[in-house]
């Protein structure tokens, strides 16, 4: 799809227009002669957004089967032809279209917010996945699913806050657990991943490995590898030996049973098809061949999946004839980005893959950092794999399973708040009631050793929060802080909403200076909520549900807003306190 361009608006006004209106001759006519049919306009809706809108079958049908355009396309607010046909007889004509109804699909992408790098397994009936964490802590979230499309936390990969402290405590933001790997061996589950130290370190690249009986969890104390490379993940082949693969390319090498020893020095099997940024390497075997599948291109718009195969582990691998098997190549689809998957096969026989997307407002800002998508493989008849038909990341696509053939996992959810680098149990506390406790130490959100303040992964570009604060009863200590919400990217770039005793404030911080700040006289003398609602680059402050300001241009808390470090996460939101007292908070709903 393009956007329209000042050339040729008229005709797509007027096109737009007809189709809407349900004017069948005249749209026809403008095809025609001067409407490109993957024009769309500035929200991304394409000419058959507007013709269902219209109601006119025939026109719907003109447009699906002789102009070729997809009913399950989505525009930049993720609603597709097919959404605004619901209800209509249009809708039973997408469901035969498409193979699947409104309620047999899901969307893209399955987890939403700051969940970059995807690699899956699944043991039994069970699917687990991990992500990047970055600096936060508790590091490497794992999620559990039955069905490949609802996701939950059941645990972390790294929780004890001596050893982050010791090995986050002085990262910068951007850097830390890149890239993580899940696989099960011999009742074990086992997590690698790159461990990414400052740019001054000794190992600039190391590798880190755990494992734990349970997938939720305790893991063991980390093993780290002083291994250069990025994206480690685990290959076991038939014969029992265990390989650690990472990049450039596919490097391989051997390690113990336990991944706790390096057993040979990392050797080259594959450099790629396109030789642009070979990362993310996964290998399985499957029918005699092992399938070797790389990230390319870069983790922006050029991002893509290959994948090569051969007799040998070691080599040599053809390249798939159809490289890249996943590519974004439609410059207004809404998920853009995609990259960096790794396959995993259902108990039926069927495979899927997870991989990486990035979803942008106005096309440019990338607030939510790096989604995880779901695509289905099909296998050719000579043995190459298939993403969504070859047709690109998918906007909706029918369940991988029913519904009702899902079940729900004995494992309890156990989503966190997160710390950047390490938490001091000393100050931060969580109840089982959802309240939390911190107790300042007295540091700024741009002071890397930082321990006073909780944020979780904004969810999406629309969303509202709410939390009350209080100073406990117990004590009678005067507020002499300044505290509140933050919304966050990293230590060079947040957003504070917040008191004083005598005053709330926004204030924006950018590359080692508060860039501008809105204060107002204000008393606290008792429990003070804070709500922000979200929409886009737009954020509306409230204070005890009292309208305060609104600014329309957040772009500092997304990773195109500074040119500095690492910009790999995505927008947090949290509360956080500085100075030294002890406060209370709830999150509202």
């Amino acid at each position: 799809m393009n956007l329209y361009t000042s050339k040729t608006e008229p005709t797509a006004k007027q096109a737009f227009e007809a189709a809407k209106k349900g004017d069948e001759a005249l749209v026809k006519h403008l095809i025609d002669h001067s409407f490109n049919v993957e024009d769309c306009d500035e929200e991304g809706n394409s000419i058959l957004h507007y013709a269902v809108k219209g109601k006119n079958k025939y026109l719907v049908v003109f447009l699906v089967e002789k102009c070729g355009l997809d009913p399950a396309w989505a525009n930049q607010n993720m609603v597709t032809p097919f959404d605004l046909a619901k209800g209509t007889p249009i809708e039973e004509y997408f469901k035969t279209v498409c193979g699947f109804g409104l309620e047999d699909s899901y969307r893209n992408p399955v987890q939403r917010g700051m969940h970059p790098d995807p690699s899956i397994v699944r043991v039994g009936e069970d699917y687990y996945m991990v992500n990047s964490s970055f600096i936060y802590f508790p590091s490497i979230p794992i999620s559990h699913s039955n069905d490949l499309v609802h996701w939950k936390v059941i645990g972390y990969a790294v929780t004890d806050p001596k050893w982050a402290e010791e090995n986050l405590g002085k990262l910068e933001g951007g850097r830390g657990f890149w890239a993580p790997d899940i696989s099960y061996h011999n009742g074990r589950f086992y997590i690698c991943a790159t461990l990414r130290q400052n740019d001054d370190a000794p190992y600039i690249q190391t590798q880190m490995v755990t494992s734990s009986e349970f997938p939720q969890g305790p893991y063991e104390i980390p093993v780290i590898h002083n291994v250069l490379g990025i994206d480690p993940s685990i290959f076991t082949d038939d014969d029992g030996k265990r390989y650690m693969l990472v990049n450039r390319g596919a490097r391989i090498m051997e390690i113990s049973e336990d991944g706790k020893e390096i057993l040979s020095e990392p050797s080259l099997i594959w450099y790629g098809h396109s030789g642009h940024a070979p990362e993310g390497p996964h290998v399985l075997k499957k029918d005699g061949y092992y399938y070797c599948f790389l990230a390319e291109g870069g983790t922006g718009k050029g991002h893509m999946i290959t994948v090569g195969r051969s007799s040998d582990l070691f080599g040599p691998y053809e390249p798939c004839p159809f490289n890249p098997i996943l590519h974004q190549k439609d410059e207004m689809a809404v998920i853009q980005c995609s990259g960096h998957g790794k396959p995993v096969q259902t108990p039926d026989g069927r495979w899927f893959i997870v991989y990486l997307c990035s979803r942008f407002i106005d096309g440019e800002w990338g607030m939510l950092g790096r989604e995880t998508c779901l695509d289905e493989i099909t296998w050719t008849l000579d043995g190459w794999p298939v993403i969504n038909q070859g047709n690109g990341p998918s906007n909706m696509a029918p369940l991988p399973f029913p519904a009702k053939t899902t079940g729900d996992s004995n494992i309890q959810a156990r989503e966190v708040w997160l710390t950047p680098r390490t938490r001091d149990e000393k100050r931060i506390r969580e109840e089982e009631d959802g309240t939390i406790w911190i107790r300042g130490d007295k540091k700024d959100l741009c002071e890397k050793d930082c321990r006073s303040l909780l944020v979780k992964c904004q969810p999406d570009f629309q969303f509202d929060v709410e939390f009350v604060m209080n100073l406990p009863d117990e004590g009678k200590e005067e507020f002499t802080s300044d505290a509140g919400m933050t919304l966050y990217y990293d230590e060079n770039t947040y957003i504070k909403f917040g008191v004083t005793k005598d005053e709330v404030f926004i204030s924006e911080y950018m590359d080692n200076t508060y860039v501008r700040t809105e204060k107002k006289p204000f008393s606290f003398q008792g429990p003070v909520s804070f709500r922000v609602e979200t929409d886009g680059l737009k954020r509306t402050f409230l204070l005890n549900n009292s309208f305060l300001w609104q600014w329309t241009d957040v772009t500092s808390i997304c990773s195109e807003g500074l040119v500095k470090g690492k910009r790999f996460t995505g927008a947090m939101y949290g509360v956080y306190v500085n100075g030294s007292n002890l406060l209370r908070w709830r999150q509202h709903s």
